[in-house]
């Protein structure tokens, strides 16, 4: 039986084999996500004048910056919930038939529509769109294919459905103690492979980042998430011990990584572990939101507008450097010079807010029209 927690978490302790009907928090987990990228791509997606960003407090421009990590964030999220779904659904018979054509339902009418409007908008992009379709638009560095620049995001939704070719079988297939070693088997491996491959000279910034066996670890903390929150060891107490090692463990990797470069950005330790320390943060952070949801420490997170956001984020996702290209090109199309018709601080802030009022009008409009009647199709599955 599922359990809802209580206001103020009093149902806390009783959780033991099966998690919350729905956990409002981690939507809000969803939104923080997608704004993050969606700051980091208005930061750095297109070039910016000095004036910019000079303006910033120095702590503004450093989280803004790093909003790429959002990415990391989405993945952590994604190993909990379909971990979840998987370890809740585990001995029905239609296991696997459910979980793909639910997922599919999910996933594909809107990437596919994405995949056809914007292969009509990138001309001469037509082999980037083909390995789309079969979710290898991570791989584009190796088989020497152009990314075109607002379609480039699709790269994690091929990382996520390669992991998910394979997670449902370990699910299904055997005990949660070892699907629990699996994952924590994949936290420790995935580091490793990646600083054995930045030694070896893989780009940092490009097959260290998008080749999906370098970013399985945040799917497999997910997964250990998912599995925590359905055992007996499911506790405020037993969250505080967590979030204690996860900041030891942040603590530690940076303090020793310093020497090496690990904030440097092109050093191995930095290609090995800068995706883990991130882990180690978020993964703290959602702890703490599963102990306490529903409580007034996690109000933030069940704001209106993020779970509003939350509901709109898979398309915002697809879509928004999209809509960049759309700015500019009206901008072009009606002759406006951008910074003389916006001022300053130019440019970045003009971007944000069109860019901004583009994707959330697309997202909406795809939620209901496009998005929400494959997903009324879910409850035949």
């Amino acid at each position: 039986m599922r359990l809802e927690i209580l206001p103020g978490g009093e149902a806390v302790e009783q959780l033991r084999t099966a998690a919350p009907a729905r956990i409002l928090e981690l939507d809000g987990f969803r939104a923080l996500a997608v704004w993050m990228v969606f700051a980091s791509h208005m930061m750095k997606g297109w070039p910016n004048s000095h004036a910019d960003s000079a303006w910033m407090p120095r702590w503004l421009f450093l989280i803004l910056d790093h909003g790429w990590l959002g990415v990391d964030l989405f993945f952590i999220l994604s190993g909990l919930l379909i971990t979840g779904i998987l370890i809740d659904t585990r001995d029905d018979p239609r296991y696997f038939s459910k979980f793909y054509a639910r997922r599919s339902l999910r996933i594909l009418p809107l990437y596919l529509t994405c995949i056809v409007l914007m292969n009509w908008g990138h001309p001469g992009y037509g082999s980037y769109f083909l390995v789309c379709l079969v979710f290898l638009q991570n791989f584009v560095f190796g088989f020497g294919i152009a990314t075109p620049h607002g379609p480039g995001v699709f790269w994690s939704l091929a990382v996520e459905e390669h992991f998910y070719l394979i997670w449902p079988l370990l699910v299904r297939f055997v005990s949660r103690r070892a699907v629990l070693f699996s994952a924590l088997a994949i936290v420790l491996f995935t580091p490793l492979l990646r600083g054995i491959y930045t030694g070896k000279g893989y780009d940092i910034d490009g097959q260290i980042y998008v080749y999906s066996w370098f970013h399985f670890d945040g799917l497999a903390w997910g997964a250990v998430l998912a599995i925590w929150l359905r055992s007996r060891f499911f506790s405020r107490a037993m969250a505080h011990k967590l979030v204690l090692g996860f900041g030891g463990a942040l603590f530690l990797i940076t303090v020793l990584g310093y020497p090496y470069g690990i904030l440097q950005g092109q050093t191995v330790a930095s290609g090995a572990l800068r995706y883990t320390q991130a882990q180690c943060l978020f993964a703290a952070l959602m702890v703490l939101s599963l102990a306490y949801s529903g409580s007034v420490y996690t109000a933030l997170l069940r704001h209106p507008f993020a779970l509003f956001s939350a509901g709109l984020s898979y398309c915002i996702y697809l879509i928004h450097v999209v809509m960049g290209e759309v700015y500019y090109w009206g901008l072009n199309r009606f002759g406006i010079d951008e910074v003389a018709s916006f001022g300053l601080p130019g440019s970045m802030l003009a971007r944000t807010v069109a860019v901004f009022c583009l994707s959330i009008s697309v997202a909406w409009l795809s939620q209901r029209y496009l998005e929400a009647p494959f997903l009324r199709l879910k409850r035949y599955f």
